[in-house]
């Protein structure tokens, strides 16, 4: 959670600077329950978007570069729009994502009340200052005059490679906002980095709720992720397993195995992350070949502390399994929905593709969350952070970084 230097949201009224009081947050409020279902939000329509493009290294001549177009949703804050990755200077922009954003983030307490779904409570981004921004960051506006809502900045990932005499530190494109949900504050990353990769990460930070700051629950970061590689039409998604033992034959339990399978059999549906396995998906252009003639893909792969499985009520369904891939239709855009969004089981082979995952975190609140003074907590959690990587496989013909073929 986020170091006390570094400032969130700029609160706007005098009245949300105060702390957190029992039972009642300061800052927009969730909403109540009308006839048992969550009030949804009354207009999820994008503002304004925009382009970023990266060049990198900041510090040389170029060698790669992204393309990336963001735009904020009152609910869901900021998301990706589209991004495009150039592997030379000469190379062409070759599309790696379409719609990609944080789905759904749900709250559930441990004694079984409340059961937060924050996207659904049409939350907005939280105002951006320089504190936010860094030294090296840029605050981003959806249009003249309004105030900041996004930062951009590039970061220096440390040394991806090191080889005899010779090093190479990377950087990465960094774009966040900051959802203002009542009491909280989720910081929705989104990475792109200098090789190709891009990782999705969102961070939870704030005050413990008013009237159980002391008690556990768990901040689930359900994303949607649309890939499209070279386009929308030729992707196709598979599950990747690492066995061992290859089997219980004496002679082949020293000997291990990695398992590629269409995922689900080709069809719509989900899968479970096995630690044992190291559970990750490969989206697959067969059509787009690198110069040796390897098909380009990219693998999603979870950086996690466990599995959430939640079981208060038919909503919570979508929690049961920590993978779900759909054909990307128009709408299909709410996580809790992927029960049905999957029934119909429609091919994820030679298609367009949507990635849906579960990044949960699990909060034990501790002593330096704060400390209760007069009835209200004193102190902010530091930021708990958990996302994925998609990382780029057979994207280029050798190492990136290190020797660039232009194409």
């Amino acid at each position: 959670m986020l170091s006390v230097r570094v400032t969130t949201c700029l609160l706007i009224a005098a009245g949300l600077a105060a702390l957190v009081m029992a039972g009642d947050a300061t800052g927009p409020k969730r909403p109540p329950k009308k006839g048992g279902q969550l009030v949804a939000p009354k207009k999820l329509a994008p503002k304004a978007d925009h382009e970023v493009i990266q060049e990198f290294p900041t510090n040389g001549e170029m060698e790669t570069a992204w393309k990336v177009r963001w735009a904020t949703a009152t609910g869901y804050g900021l998301y990706i729009k589209d991004a495009f990755f150039k592997r030379a200077p000469k190379d062409r922009w070759i599309q790696v994502l379409g719609d990609s954003r944080i789905s759904e983030i749900f709250v559930p307490y441990h004694r079984g009340s409340p059961r937060f779904w924050d996207v659904s409570y049409n939350f907005p981004l939280c105002i951006c200052t320089p504190d936010d921004a860094g030294p090296n960051g840029k605050l981003l506006r959806d249009k003249p005059g309004a105030p900041p809502t996004v930062v951009q900045e590039v970061r220096d990932r440390g040394i991806i490679y090191k080889s005899y005499n010779r090093t190479r530190r990377g950087q990465t494109l960094v774009l966040f906002g900051t959802l203002e949900a009542a009491n909280y504050r989720y910081i929705i990353e989104y990475g792109f980095q200098d090789d190709g990769g891009v990782t999705f990460r969102m961070g939870s930070t704030g005050h413990n709720y008013g009237g159980s700051e002391y008690e556990g629950h768990m901040h689930n970061g359900l994303w949607r992720v649309n890939v499209n590689l070279d386009g929308t039409g030729d992707n196709s998604v598979y599950l990747v397993e690492h066995v061992e033992p290859m089997s219980d034959l004496k002679d082949e339990k020293s000997r291990s195995k990695t398992l590629v399978t269409p995922f689900n059999g080709g069809r719509e549906g989900f899968c479970d992350w096995k630690p044992e396995r190291f559970t990750h998906l490969r989206v697959v252009n067969d059509k787009y070949k690198n110069g040796k003639g390897d098909a380009m893909a990219y693998d999603l792969v979870s950086s996690r502390m466990g599995n959430a499985r939640h079981r208060g009520g038919n909503r919570e369904d979508c929690t049961h399994h920590d993978f779900w891939v759909t054909r990307a239709k128009p709408g299909e855009i709410v996580y809790t929905n992927l029960p049905k969004y999957v029934a119909d089981g429609e091919s994820v082979m030679n298609t367009d593709v949507v990635l849906w995952h579960s990044a949960p975190m699990h909060h034990e609140p501790r002593l330096e969350d704060g400390k209760m003074v007069g009835g209200s907590l004193q102190g902010v959690t530091h930021v708990m952070w958990a996302g994925f990587m998609l990382r780029p496989r057979n994207f280029f013909d050798g190492t990136p970084l290190y020797q660039h073929q232009p194409r």
